[in-house]
């Protein structure tokens, strides 16, 4: 048998009354008259099959079924108070589900630190991260196939572009490179050196080639990796400089296994990184706590 009709009502005042033994403490508890009251668990006992009290001049005694009854009632009302408490802080915190989607750099020098601190907010919230070039993250946002991108600044008449952080890209060599006690170099002294690039699609390969290329120069050769963590790899090892993000080498640099080199006459270059969302599409508690951290990248 199904009881479509118990609620939490009903079961409360249930509990109440058996605890405590009385029906006008509970009816001033829950704001209610005695007869309505008295009719709530009317309704229960209808429900259930059978009476739970009995009543006397002395108060509201349970019946055996009441006794047998009670545990039950309470392990309820306990079980949907812990549902609503979780719903609560999941909806407080940023839980339940989010995907995101970011290029493979940002996935593995950004988005841990974010995710961290997401999950120490939200432990329950499920989480899952999508990859691809920051153009194809971009289409991933534009169908709604994730709900919030976190790539290269790129712009759609659909989206939100908002930036968040800026990625200094450092000129680096290994420790024992002939150029690496030097510590400031122009473009000139790199012609001929091998460049050492990654991801040709990314942003990355064509900042460093923009460099070379408005001093009307060529690097004397190229390596081509496919991340940029096997490009730093190549570097330590000595096969070439490479143009690298910060975020990417900040342990390397700090070992020594890795040395920058400082451009003379060149700004610091960076690579701005933005969020992009539905312009149209109300975010969800998760993607506004999301948000939230991302936009405190500069602070880090």
């Amino acid at each position: 048998m199904i009881y479509r009709t118990v609620d939490s009502g009903q079961l409360e005042a249930f509990v109440r009354v058996a605890r405590a033994g009385r029906l006008g403490p509970v009816a001033a508890e829950l704001f209610l008259t005695q007869p309505a009251l008295t009719a709530r668990l009317q309704r229960l006992e209808r429900e259930v099959g059978g009476p739970l009290f009995t009543r006397s001049r002395r108060g509201m005694r349970l019946t055996p079924a009441g006794r047998a009854f009670l545990p039950y009632a309470e392990r309820t009302l306990e079980t949907i108070g812990e549902g609503a408490r979780l719903v609560g802080d999941l909806t407080a915190a940023g839980g339940g589900a989010l995907v995101i989607g970011a290029p493979p750099a940002i996935s593995t020098y950004l988005l841990p630190g974010l995710l961290r601190d997401l999950t120490a907010r939200a432990p329950e919230m499920e989480l899952s991260v999508r990859g691809g070039h920051s153009d194809e993250v971009l289409e991933m946002v534009v169908r709604d196939e994730v709900q919030v991108g976190l790539i290269r600044e790129l712009s759609h008449p659909e989206l939100v572009t908002e930036r968040v952080y800026e990625d200094e890209l450092v000129l680096v060599c290994a420790r024992g490179h002939r150029l690496a006690l030097r510590g400031t170099v122009t473009v000139e002294q790199l012609a001929d050196e091998r460049l050492i690039l990654f991801d040709r699609r990314s942003s990355f390969a064509d900042t460093a080639l923009t460099l070379f290329q408005r001093a009307r120069l060529r690097p004397r050769a190229y390596l081509e990796m496919d991340n940029s963590e096997a490009a730093a790899s190549m570097v330590e090892e000595g096969l070439g400089i490479a143009l690298l993000p910060r975020t990417a080498i900040g342990r390397a640099l700090a070992d020594g296994s890795l040395v920058e080199l400082h451009l003379l006459d060149t700004p610091p270059i960076t690579r701005p990184v933005a969020l992009v969302y539905r312009r149209d599409t109300p975010l969800s508690a998760p993607a506004e706590a999301f948000l939230e951290l991302a936009r405190g990248l500069s602070a880090r």
